[in-house]
């Protein structure tokens, strides 16, 4: 982990720490800006961790991609004003303890997202890689701290798939599936991983939905020709790191898609960190 970002995360968390402590620290109601995690929903949540619907082990390492900065902002909604379906994503990161797998809560992590907007460009990269020039600009980047209840929660979009043409010393054009890029970061670890959405409801979006259905085959700069879009099942990482999709929520105006990121963290209940 670089030093510069370390001591940032260290700065942040010692700043931040009372602002993000528990749910009931907040005034009522009052959760950055939107509605308060209520207690039972809190109590929802406990109750699918102990049957068994999260998956408590730790999460599968995967390429961070070629579009990370470490200029990430702090906020919760990432969007500036990009045009999409509305995506909740809600990310829970959880102690992934042996034996038993037992979930306990991680508070105080640093939850860090990047993503391509619906067509499928990412903020902060240049014409070389893509057709717009985004360098400079921070859309649908961002990181939060987890909660008490190890938790943080984002507004944002669905992503575009996207697709790039890596030249010396020769051509290469890469596609990818729709995803969403996500570091946690928690004393010294991080765990690197990409988050998709199901095929069907993406097969359905590009279909009937704008702008998606607009961005069914794209160019990549440098590139002859055309390209389709890929399915998770056509994507070399999605096969390669034995993905699963999010279970997704339709909700009025979008979806809420919910991912668990599991971890062993240093001196957590004597067990061995995954990292020196």
């Amino acid at each position: 982990m670089d030093r510069r970002r370390r001591s940032v995360i260290t700065a942040g968390a010692a700043l931040l720490g009372s602002q993000v402590g528990g749910i009931g620290a907040a005034e009522p109601g009052y959760r950055d800006g939107r509605s308060a995690v209520t207690r039972p929903e809190q109590l929802a949540m406990g109750a699918q961790r102990a049957s068994g619907k999260y998956t408590c082990v730790r999460t599968m390492e995967s390429n961070e991609g070629p579009y990370y900065y470490e200029s990430s902002p702090l906020r919760s909604n990432i969007t500036e004003g990009k045009k999409g379906l509305p995506l909740r994503l809600r990310v829970l990161v959880a102690n992934a303890q042996q034996p038993g797998n037992t979930c306990s809560a991680l508070p105080g992590a640093v939850v860090d997202v990047w993503q391509a907007d619906a067509d499928g460009m990412y903020s902060n990269v240049g014409t070389e890689f893509q057709h717009l020039d985004a360098v400079g600009q921070t859309f649908l980047r961002g990181h939060q701290l987890t909660d008490a209840a190890g938790y943080v929660e984002f507004e944002t979009i669905v992503p575009g798939w996207e697709i790039l043409a890596v030249r010396p010393p020769q051509t290469v054009v890469v596609a990818r599936a729709t995803h969403i890029h996500v570091r946690v970061f928690h004393e010294r670890q991080v765990t690197t991983t990409q988050l998709y959405l199901p095929d069907e409801f993406l097969d359905e979006l590009y279909a009937n939905v704008d702008p998606y259905r607009t961005h069914r085959k794209q160019t990549a700069p440098g590139a002859p020709g055309e390209y389709e879009r890929l399915r998770n099942t056509q994507d070399s990482a999605f096969l390669a790191d034995q993905s699963r999709p999010m279970e997704i929520q339709r909700v009025s105006g979008g979806i809420t898609a919910q991912a668990t990121i599991g971890l062993v963290t240093l001196g957590s209940r004597g067990f061995k960190p995954l990292f020196r």
